[in-house]
């Protein structure tokens, strides 16, 4: 158990992470919003399915004579319009792979249709399906459900089948049995999440499609694969798999036209695209152009030539065109337009120009009365809509029914057709227009936005900013055994105003939201007054004592920090920096490398010992010691800060680039193929590389704890340092290599074999995770006979406190001052690693972390994960001169916002954007085959895998305060003890002084907490601004998205650091006690 005043200390920083959490989540709940879902569904007997000419359009059918009684819809997941489009050139691996469909398009034009085949973002496979089957338009929030498919209540085509006595068949991707579980007589499913897979779905469905076709008992099969999605994820378009998948769907197609009869439909389309690198979910071009193929025996259009160009159709376009070919309701809330070239012909009419344009005609009405219908009764549930506006196209549409039923009454009642022929076409384009304002109008207001929660989510981040500043401003009593009354009053305060938050979310009453504004005023009002009086109180108690840096370092330290926190939380205003905000934290790393470079530079010119040095060197009085040259000469400094720059710099060469980026690269498109070539042939090159990274990775910090005296003994912690993380590692590198198998073999592996080394890796750290919780102590204390006390040359003062004795004659009290008596004998005992004690536990639990983390990441991005770990480094060594050489100046605030700034840059240097493309979903996949039933553990490897650089500084961030206590590598040689070997304690001095460390460790936790904080409401308060910016859902939405879950992760890894050194401070308390 920790002591008392430990546990406040963490549930005080757990309670300001659910402060800022609150906060962000209500002004989610105000900014992604989910339309309302009208519960109505679409029946045969609706009014403006009469016809006043009283022609029969056919004895079968609802709406409108069903021209088909069969279809067959083949989903190709990830079918890019490309992929499909005839194209003279086919150098690369995806084009004019499917031939077949290409010469049916040249030899039966009456019979086949090719379309572009345009999605609505997020460009998801879930949300394309439910546009798919209800029209409907998805909103941002979808994209985060991709993984969490439930039952669709909306009304949809498939139910409409199902409702209208049509019997389903479905196989392929398990989507859709969550989706309609209960709407098909027979299904397939096969599991679709792991992207490594590129056949188990395509080979179930291809084992019973063709059994399928040749029964009689279905109405519509579906068929949903998945192989050419899983090959972009895994390899990208641009490699010889994808060429196979191709042509593997090629001869599918082809096998099903020839089992089709003349009464059936068949339609080949696409959900979505992908990106050059495999990866869909934003709105560009690759992303949202998907292909669609129509093909039937009979004839489906008009056309007697083949096509030539090819017509853009919105993906909810195919909701209303199949729901009328087979005679069905369209679903109740679609918004969809009828495919027009699909309904000109018609078999049981004489051909005639007026009849093919009548027929279009009448598809249009049909589907512009059903979108009025629903517009009129969200009318009814919802107020957004502007009433206005609808009038208006309502009344258009009323005069385009008056003036379409006195053209039917004079040509079939009078037979009359002058100037028809123009009246329907002037018709066509006013049902169309009509349609499409309405859509445009719909899309305007899902976009709506809930001000007040936004606001009142804006109003709890600044007082969570609000209590986070005054923990910093009291932080020292926060680290006391008691707390005084003011601390009291700000946590009640706060609570009260979090539970009437909470309250507000359900009750979503606006009078409660006026009143919870009221209070947020209040307490942001009671906090300014707490803060100063306080503020007032201690600088009476304790003046600050002035120094002759005072008036300028400190200072400037702030200001600089202040500034360059600025200049990243203002980029959020601009969608420009937002693209560019890799370049912009680049930047700001290295300034804040090279403003503490240039801060210990003036430090040690100011310094007298630095002047009278230089003066003998001149007169060349006497010869100089080695050491005070290169002190004297600064190379040291400059050097080490050259080398965490350059660290930081070649971090940038392991970027992914989002689509905004690549003006210069599109150009040399064509390059592709002869990249991913050249890249396929130096995968073994890649591998070594990135083995000899991750050795070097791994050796140099248990290089240092083995030098620190942290790997003696035989515990079971030090065991699991010594044995279990090097062979985790070994097993990572085996993991790469298996991977840089050929496909074809690595695919014949059992799924076993292929996941055990990665499952190993993960044992072997929750293993030494739970070791380390039970036993923390990296410490070894050895008795030696005698009171002589030799030191080892090999670890010469880097393993050993002195002696203990000599700390217990400093720091114990006389009747303490006992020689340890073993068996009636004098023995003064030798302890390793007591000077690292703190350090080398967030060392080793760094390496754990480390482990997980390069797994996830990969081999491509070892060389950037070397980088991060060297740059650390250095950096370190660069601040523990700084803390040495300044100490008259706070160096908390500059140092740990130069932290953070390389933590921000190491995000993109880890490969990753701020876009939904740019999501690895791969991660998921590592050491497991991927069929989950509970989407949470891959959730969590996808977020670690995004999140890798904030997970992995803030768990390092306590060096900060740790690293100028021990002797580190540069840091040390310049600058060794003042008080020898034997005086010195290393960070154990902080156990000595837990008050003081635990006052530095909840300063650095509040102090990245506000960081953070104030990052997450600037970027909140930027999204608010430009919430009907033309980029908000493709910049600032997912800007805000992944702020506050980078945020949300630094939270709970904060947590985790500081329970892990307050478990190694209890475990180290506990061990001097049996000394005594």
């Amino acid at each position: 158990m920790l002591h008392n005043s430990a546990v406040r200390i963490l549930c005080l920083v757990a309670y300001v992470s659910v402060l800022y959490i609150v906060g962000s989540l209500i002004f989610t709940k105000g900014f992604l919003l989910k339309r309302n879902v009208v519960a109505e569904n679409s029946t045969c007997r609706v009014d403006f399915a009469k016809y006043s000419s009283g022609e029969n359009h056919g004895t079968q059918g609802c709406w409108l004579h069903r021209r088909f009684d069969k279809a067959v819809i083949i989903i190709i997941d990830a079918l890019r319009f490309d992929f499909i489009k005839p194209s003279s050139d086919s150098n690369k691996p995806y084009l004019n792979k499917l031939q077949y469909v290409q010469n049916i398009l040249r030899r039966e034009p009456q019979n086949s249709r090719l379309y572009k085949f345009t999605a609505d973002p997020p460009t998801t496979t879930l949300q394309r399906l439910k546009a798919m089957t209800t029209g409907s338009l998805p909103t941002f929030v979808d994209a985060g459900s991709n993984f969490a498919s439930t039952e669709i209540t909306e009304d949809n085509l498939i139910s409409q089948m199902h409702d209208n006595g049509r019997k389903l068949v479905f196989m392929g991707d398990d989507t859709w049995q969550s989706l309609f579980p209960q709407q098909f007589v027979r299904t397939y499913p096969f599991p679709s999440f792991n992207v490594k897979d590129l056949h188990t779905v395509d080979n179930g469905i291809l084992k019973n499609i063709y059994d399928e076709l040749q029964m009689k008992d279905w109405d519509v099969l579906i068929a949903h694969f998945l192989g050419v999605d899983h090959c972009g994820h895994r390899f990208g378009p641009n490699h010889p798999a994808m060429q196979e998948k191709l042509t593997q769907m090629d001869n599918t197609i082809r096998n099903i036209t020839r089992l089709l009869d003349k009464d059936t439909l068949l339609l080949v389309m696409g959900d979505h695209g992908m990106t050059s690198t495999g990866d869909h979910g934003g709105d560009s071009s690759e992303e949202i152009d998907a292909g669609l193929f129509i093909y039937s025996k009979s004839p489906i259009t008009t056309a007697n030539k083949p096509q030539t160009d090819y017509r853009t159709v919105s993906q909810i376009d195919i909701v209303p065109t199949v729901s009328l070919l087979l005679g069905l309701p369209i679903p109740f809330s679609n918004l969809g337009s009828v495919i027009t070239d699909l309904f000109a012909y018609c078999s049981w009419s004489k051909e005639s120009h007026i009849k093919e344009v009548y027929h279009i005609v009448e598809a249009l009405r049909v589907n512009a009365n059903q979108m009025n219908n629903y517009i009129t009764h969200y009318m009814r549930t919802s107020s957004d809509l502007p009433s206005h506006k609808i009038a208006i196209l309502q009344a258009k549409l009323t005069t385009a029914e008056n003036r379409l039923q006195r053209l039917v009454t004079d040509m079939f009642i009078h037979n009359k057709e002058e100037n028809a022929h123009e009246v329907l076409h002037d018709l066509e384009k006013e049902y169309r227009n009509f349609m499409f304002q309405m859509k445009e109008i719909c899309r305007e207001i899902w976009a709506k936005f809930d001000h007040g929660s936004m606001g009142f989510g804006i109003m709890f981040l600044i007082v969570a900013v609000a209590v986070n500043i005054y923990i910093l401003c009291v932080v020292q009593d926060f680290s006391q055994d008691k707390w005084d009354g003011s601390i009291i009053i700000v946590l009640a305060v706060s609570i009260v105003f979090l539970v009437f938050s909470l309250l507000q979310v359900y009750l979503e009453s606006s009078s409660v939201q006026i009143l919870g504004f009221m209070l947020g005023l209040f307490d942001l009002v009671a906090l300014a007054i707490i803060v100063q009086v306080t503020t007032s109180n201690r600088t009476e108690r304790k003046p600050l004592q002035k120094t002759k840096y005072s008036n300028t370092w400190i200072t400037l330290d702030t200001f600089v920090s202040t500034i360059v926190i600025a200049l990243s939380i203002l980029a959020y205003f601009s969608n420009s920096f937002v693209v560019f905000e890799d370049d912009l934290s680049l930047f700001c790393s290295q300034t804040m490398v090279w403003y503490i470079c240039a801060k210990i530079v003036f430090c040690i010119l100011k310094d007298k010992a630095f002047k009278e040095s230089n003066k003998s060197k001149l007169k060349g009085s006497k010869p100089t010691d080695i050491r005070k040259v290169l002190v004297s000469s600064l190379l040291p400094v400059v050097v080490t800060t050259t080398a965490c720059s350059l660290c930081i710099r070649l971090s940038a060469n392991y970027r992914q680039k989002r689509e905004e980026q690549l003006t210069l690269d599109l150009l040399n498109k064509d390059s592709q193929s002869e990249e991913s070539t050249s890249m396929a042939e130096s995968k073994n090159v890649q591998f070594f590389v990135s083995t000899a990274m991750l050795v070097l990775t791994f050796y140099l910090p248990r290089k240092w704890l083995k030098e620190s005296g942290n790997l003696n003994g035989v515990n079971f912690t030090v065991l699991c340092a010594r044995y279990l993380v090097p062979l985790a590692a070994v097993s990572t590198m085996f993991y790469w290599a298996l991977h840089c198998l050929p496909v074809k073999v690595l695919d014949s592996l059992p799924v076993w074999q292929q996941t055990v080394l990665a499952e190993v890796v993960y044992v072997v750290v929750v293993v030494a995770s739970v070791i380390f919780t039970v036993s923390p102590l990296l410490v070894y204390m050895q008795p030696k006979h005698g009171k002589q006390f030799s030191v080892p040359s090999e670890t010469q003062g880097k393993d050993l406190v002195g002696k203990l004795y000599s700390y217990i004659k400093s720091t114990w009290t006389e009747e303490n001052q006992a020689e340890v008596v073993v068996n009636g004998q004098s023995e003064v005992p030798r302890v390793y690693g007591l000077g690292t004690v703190f350090s080398g536990a967030i060392v080793y639990n760094g390496l754990l972390l480390l482990l997980v983390l390069s797994l996830l990441l990969g081999s491509s991005l070892a060389p950037s994960i070397l980088c991060a770990v060297a740059a650390m480094f250095f950096f370190l060594e660069l601040f523990s001169i700084a803390v040495k050489v300044c100490r008259d100046s706070d160096l908390i605030l500059p140092g740990l916002v130069a932290w953070l700034c390389m933590m921000w840059t190491f995000f993109y240097g880890f490969g990753h954007q701020a876009t939904i493309p740019a999501i690895r979903f791969e991660a998921a996949f590592v050491g497991f085959h991927g069929d989950w039933e509970n989407k949470l553990l891959p959730a969590a490897m996808i977020t670690s895998n995004m999140f890798a650089a904030e997970i992995l500084f803030t768990f390092l961030s306590p060096l900060l305060i740790l690293w100028p206590c021990t002797k580190g590598p540069i840091s040390g040689f310049l600058f060794p003890s003042r008080h020898g070997e034997a005086g010195w304690q290393g960070d154990y001095v902080m156990f000595n002084n837990r008050p003081v460390f635990r006052e530095l460790l909840l300063k650095l936790v509040s102090t990245t907490y506000l960081i953070q904080g104030l990052k997450l409401l600037g970027c909140i308060i930027a999204t608010t601004i430009h919430r009907r910016h033309l980029m908000v859902w493709k910049i600032f939405a997912p800007r805000f998205v992944y702020q506050a879950i980078s945020s949300f992760s630094v939270f709970a890894v904060a947590l985790l650091f500081l329970a892990t050194l307050l478990r190694v401070e209890k475990a180290l308390g506990h061990w001097t006690e049996k000394l005594k």
